[in-house]
């Protein structure tokens, strides 16, 4: 059966999956799970998997690489379309795929599924394609005897733990909080998160724990068409405000609103 699965998810060019009992996972919310569609009691297995985003941008941005694409909650929402219909037919059992709003603890079931290691900014950091990387999975109903899974220990392998990503977060060295949530924050913004802004000159998001990391270096890009698309690398003012709201809505930053990203824009200028 794990050949299955691997047909399955080659068809999507994803190579890193793997699946485990769910009592192997840390199971945060269960109405989660019961709005998909499952019972919660009659979960067994998750099937983890990951997608990888990165691209080599000619050019230093000021968009955080996780969102120069197209929201990849869209991409997510159209795996699943395709792949869950495909699980159900081939294993006849229950499927439901979550993505960010999971019922489990990502990281830590993706670690425990060897599907990388944890580091120490909470990432998962996998072999070939370092931290850039969106977590997925799958819950089924179905035993995890159905799915090709063996019974074996189950631990969180971490990182070389060399310091790096911490001492290169702004919130460690400016003792702020995190840049990504204050490029977030919406309104006015007191004058030294003003100044922080403009020192790393982030209008959305922060990406330098992870550069900083020595197991992301070379990683390899994404097979992913998807991310290799509608990218923006350095977003402006002009091309915000020509932006129609479907376009807009498609990104990763429009949850919270132009006004937001609009200001940290301004603040660059």
């Amino acid at each position: 059966m794990q050949n299955v699965l691997k047909s399955i998810f080659d068809k999507e060019k994803i190579e890193y999956f793997a699946a485990l009992p769910i009592s192997e996972c840390n199971l945060r919310r269960a109405d989660v799970i019961e709005r998909a569609g499952l019972d919660p009691e009659k979960v067994k297995t998750a099937i983890v998997f990951l997608v990888p985003y990165y691209v080599k941008d000619n050019e230093e941005g000021n968009i955080s690489l996780y969102a120069r694409s197209y929201d990849y909650h869209y991409y997510m929402d159209s795996l699943f379309d395709i792949i869950i219909p495909e699980l159900k037919e081939e294993f006849g059992v229950g499927f439901a795929g979550f993505a960010d709003k999971s019922p489990i603890e990502e990281t830590e079931a993706a670690a425990k599924a060897g599907l990388g290691v944890k580091g120490e900014n909470y990432l998962l950091i996998n072999e070939k394609y370092g931290s850039y990387v969106f977590i997925g999975e799958i819950l089924s109903e179905g035993e995890p005897e159905l799915f090709g899974v063996e019974e074996r220990k189950y631990t969180v392998k971490e990182c070389l733990k060399c310091g790096n990503c911490k001492s290169a977060c702004p919130m460690n060295k400016d003792n702020m909080p995190c840049l990504s949530f204050v490029t977030q924050q919406k309104g006015e913004l007191p004058d030294e998160q003003v100044e922080y802004i403009r020192k790393y000159g982030s209008a959305w998001g922060c990406d330098l724990c992870q550069i900083s990391c020595p197991l992301c270096k070379d990683v390899k890009e994404t097979p992913i068409d998807f991310f290799r698309q509608n990218r923006i690398v350095n977003l402006d003012i002009q091309t915000l405000d020509e932006m129609s709201d479907e376009e807009f809505n498609k990104r990763a930053f429009s949850w919270r609103k132009r006004a937001t990203i609009k200001r940290n824009l301004e603040l660059l200028k």
